[in-house]
C-alpha cells in the first residue's frame, strides 16, 4: 500500500475516509441524477473505496445487488462499517483487486459504474476494457470524473488558483490526470463502447444561493476537497501553511460576497456493450 500511498494525492486516513462519506451524500444532487441502473440486477462499482457511492445507489436501486472493488484493504475496512447492513442483508459484496485485473468472469455484471478513480491512474484504456470484458452484452457502464481545468471561480482568488495549480500540477507528477473527464468519451469507444454520451454535471454557487450560511456550507466542501490534498503538497515541498491560511481565507471572501460565482463540472459519460 505504501507505493499507492505514494501515487495517490489524497490519504488514506480517518478524516479523508470521512470526506469522502460526505462527498458521496453532497454531490449526490449533481452527479446521481444522470446515472441510471433501472432493471439492473448486478452492478459492479470499481474503485468503491469507504463504500460513499454504493450507499447513495443502494436508496436509489433498491433492487440492485451492489459488488465493489477496491484494491485498498483500509478503504475497504471503512467501506465494510459503512454498508454493514447490507451486506448482512445480501444486497452489497466487497471484493479486494485491481481495476487492471477485475477478479470476475467475462459478462458477470449488467451494470458497472466508476466514480472519481480514473484521475488516480495511468492507464485508463485498460481499465474501461476490463470493465467492458465483464460486462454481458448490453450492459450499461456510467463514469463520473474530474475535469480540473473547468473550475470557474469568480471573483478570481489568487491564493486559490495557485493552489489548484499546484494540486493538479501534483497529480500529473504522481502519474494522475486531472482532467481525464473530458476525455471519457473517446476512451468509452476506444474500449468497445457503444452509443456513448458525454454531458457535464455542473455544481454551482451564484447569487441564486442566499444566505451566508448556505454558501458557507456550499463552500466548505469545496474547501475541504482542495485541502485534501494539502499534505501531499507540504511534503513534496509545493504548498506551506501560510498558503493553506490564505487559501480558507479565500473562500471566506467568497462567501461573504453575494455576487461571487463558484463552479465545478464533473464529466459524466454513459455507454452500452453491444448486444
Amino acid at each position: 500500500m505504501n507505493a499507492r500511498a505514494e501515487r495517490y494525492i489524497h490519504t488514506f486516513e480517518p478524516d479523508e475516509q470521512a470526506r469522502l462519506i460526505r462527498q458521496g451524500g453532497f454531490l449526490e444532487p449533481y452527479v446521481q441524477p444522470y446515472v441510471d441502473f433501472s432493471g439492473r440486477a448486478n452492478v459492479l462499482e470499481v474503485g468503491c473505496g469507504v463504500g460513499a457511492q454504493i450507499q447513495v445507489l443502494l436508496r436509489r436501486f433498491p433492487e440492485v445487488r451492489y459488488t465493489g472493488v477496491d484494491i485498498v484493504a483500509a478503504q475497504l475496512q471503512r467501506a465494510r462499517q459503512l454498508l454493514a447492513e447490507p451486506i448482512a442483508a445480501g444486497r452489497v459484496e466487497l471484493i479486494e483487486g485491481s481495476a487492471y485485473r477485475l477478479p470476475f468472469p467475462d459478462a458477470s455484471f449488467d451494470g458497472a459504474c466508476i466514480f472519481w478513480v480514473l484521475e488516480h491512474l495511468n492507464d485508463h484504456l485498460g481499465v474501461l476494457r476490463e470493465i467492458h470484458r465483464v460486462l454481458k452484452p448490453g450492459g450499461v457502464f456510467h463514469a463520473t470524473e474530474v475535469f480540473n481545468s473547468g473550475l470557474y471561480v469568480w471573483p478570481r482568488q489568487a491564493a486559490l488558483d495557485t493552489w489548484w495549480h499546484a494540486f493538479n500540477t501534483l497529480q500529473v507528477e504522481l502519474g494522475g490526470d486531472p482532467d481525464v473527464g473530458i476525455r471519457l468519451a473517446a476512451l468509452f469507444e476506444a474500449a468497445g463502447f457503444a452509443r456513448v454520451t458525454l454531458h457535464d454535471a455542473p455544481a454551482q454557487m451564484d447569487d441564486r444561493l442566499k444566505g451566508l450560511a448556505a454558501r458557507r456550507e456550499f463552500l466548505d466542501f469545496w474547501q475541504s476537497l482542495l485541502l485534501s490534498g494539502a499534505a501531499k503538497l507540504i511534503q513534496h515541498g509545493r504548498v506551506s501553511e501560510r498558503d493553506i491560511a490564505a487559501l480558507k481565507a479565500a473562500f471566506a471572501t467568497l462567501a461573504e460576497s453575494p455576487e461571487a460565482i463558484f463552479r465545478y463540472a464533473a464529466m459524466q459519460a454513459c455507454g452500452y456493450k453491444p448486444d
